[in-house]
């Protein structure tokens, strides 16, 4: 099926979803007559988004009489490519950047989003699998500043970062691998020219308290931590798209979608990826790390946007 063809079925599906009315209990809904035949299994990696992302498709899934067996933390992206290929999984929560340079071994650095989803999408379909539609959102690699720094040096770029660097200097904190990546530190020399940097390593998560304290002046981010949820920091734009674009996917076997109705299954997993934004799956991420199960905290996304009802009548 086309991409135009997949989009043009999932804006009808959401047209459908708000004139459904109120929602069914994932219960009520997976005691259609089908329910017990239409069996996938999904993996997932151990990082919280990742645990939610799946939470969503399953449940979505389920309303929509599918029984889901969610494998959560089968391990990183290689591996939950070799367990699809190994029919230890029928589809897994996919980010496009990654499958192209890790599983692909293709360069990710300046694609934007649509060609590094055209680059995912070619590599599979000669090896008889389907990605679904991208979400609009992305998790990757980025350059946090606290507000006030970015006012004060006029920063909205990390190319305004080297003129600083080319000053007194940028003392930048990430996490400890990040100074020998090319998606890192050397890549941050290279493609815009952060010469002086003065290098901290921290660990994933810990950041943001250097830059509260002003231990540093700018940090690695990703663009869905929950710590941006609140506000106070700002995250530098990558116009020559150093680090890629990562958008998420399902990834999935296409001899299993031919079992399973590839049209409505694709166009479940498709309609909840439309739903999520980066503002959504910020707030969806900070709920989590304050303690939220994450399937009560897809649950109640899902009920927000109404899709714990059947998109068919």
């Amino acid at each position: 099926m086309s991409r135009a063809t997949r989009s043009a079925l999932v804006l009808a599906a959401l047209a459908l979803v708000a004139a459904c009315g109120e929602p069914n209990t994932e219960r009520d809904a997976s005691q259609q007559p089908q329910g017990a035949t239409l069996r996938v299994t999904i993996g997932t990696q151990a990082f919280p988004e990742a645990l939610v992302l799946g939470e969503l498709w399953r449940q979505a899934l389920a309303v929509n009489g599918y029984t889901v067996d969610l494998r959560k933390a089968v391990g990183p992206a290689e591996d939950l490519d070799q367990a699809l290929r190994d029919g230890d999984i029928d589809g897994y929560v996919a980010y496009t950047g990654t499958v192209l340079s890790i599983v692909a071994g293709q360069e990710v650095s300046g694609l934007d989003p649509e060609q590094t989803y055209d680059a995912v999408e070619d590599y599979y379909d000669d090896q008889d699998m389907e990605v679904s539609e991208p979400t609009p959102f992305e998790n990757k690699d980025a350059i946090a500043v606290a507000d006030a720094f970015a006012e004060d040096n006029g920063l909205t770029s990390i190319a305004d970062l080297a003129d600083l660097a080319a000053g007194d200097g940028v003392r930048l904190g990430a996490r400890p691998e990040f100074e020998d990546l090319y998606l890192g530190l050397e890549g941050l020399r290279e493609v815009y020219g952060l010469g002086d940097v003065e290098f901290t390593p921290v660990e994933l998560g810990e950041q943001y308290a250097l830059l509260d304290d002003g231990e540093v002046d700018a940090v690695d981010a990703f663009t869905t931590d929950p710590q941006l949820r609140g506000g106070g920091f700002t995250l530098l734009e990558d116009p020559e798209l150093l680090f890629g674009s990562q958008n998420v996917v399902m990834v999935v076997d296409e001899g299993k979608l031919d079992s399973i109705d590839s049209d409505a299954f694709m166009d479940v997993i498709d309609t909840v990826n439309a739903q999520l934004t980066e503002d959504a799956m910020v707030d969806m991420n900070a709920e989590v790390t304050d303690g939220r199960g994450e399937a009560d905290v897809a649950r109640s996304f899902l009920r927000r946007v109404g899709l714990m009802t059947p998109l068919r009548g």
